[in-house]
């Protein structure tokens, strides 16, 4: 395969990787609002790490491209140099995957807390 069509194929997975890892942590991080005190649904938790996961390996193709053109010579398999992208991916990015999880695992404050705080305020105020 012609060098010239790597470019383009490398350029064209990087931007999808781009917009499929944005899209994914965009979709957690509306879902965060600490005024409504509530966590995020499952769902889109679900959601956003598919998206996530989506891009990494477009990445990866990405990364293959690249690494295609270094081993020309010694003539290794397209999926073995795949793979090996994909490990150096995992290493690298791997933990990108985890922010929608992590964002869900925050709990907000409950709204009895707050409730209980302005009761409290306000019984002071009456005494």
């Amino acid at each position: 395969m012609p060098e010239s069509y790597l470019n383009y194929i490398q350029l064209g997975l990087g931007i999808a990787a781009a917009v499929f890892i944005f899209i994914g942590i965009f979709l957690s991080v509306k879902k965060l609002n600490p005024e409504k005190y509530e966590t995020i649904p499952m769902k889109t938790t679900v959601i956003s790490v598919c998206l996530i996961l989506v891009g990494l390996l477009l990445y990866t193709g990405m990364k293959t491209c690249t690494n295609l053109t270094g081993v020309t010579e010694e003539q290794y398999d397209v999926w073995a140099v795949y793979f090996a992208s994909l490990g150096e991916v995992i290493k690298l990015f791997g933990f990108v995957a985890l922010i929608p999880v992590i964002f869900r695992l925050f709990k907000p404050k409950s709204v009895k807390k707050q409730e209980e705080e302005t009761e409290d305020v306000e019984g002071s105020e009456e005494n």
